[in-house]
């Protein structure tokens, strides 16, 4: 099983486990996935789709300032290790991404 966060448009983020798996990835943010960020060596999973598909908005996303960002449905943020695969946070890092995912903007360095 794997931890994570998930934010769904409107809500406060929770914690969840899941098993591991594409097709679980899909599922969680209910359609094809990317990975458009990586920051903190955390990845950052939504639909490939969300700014098409009549998602909701979900957060906005800044770096150094400037809005590069707006995230559409379900965000899902996992850890990933050196290969690239999707692992579950570590406790710091839960506690790090639930404190910044519970604001509607999110800055990141």
């Amino acid at each position: 099983m794997i931890k994570g966060i998930i934010v769904r448009p409107g809500k406060t983020p929770e914690v969840i486990e899941f098993p591991e798996g594409y097709k679980e990835l899909q599922r969680l943010v209910e359609g094809n996935f990317e990975m458009p960020y990586l920051f903190d060596d955390v990845d950052i999973v939504v639909n490939e789709e969300g700014k098409f598909n009549g998602s909701d908005p979900n957060r906005l996303l800044y770096y150094k300032g400037q809005l590069i960002d707006i995230l559409f449905g379900n965000i899902l943020i996992v850890d990933a290790n050196d290969e690239g695969e999707t692992i579950s946070l570590s406790e710091d890092k839960i506690s790090k991404y639930m404190k910044i995912f519970s604001n509607e903007a999110i800055f990141l360095a």
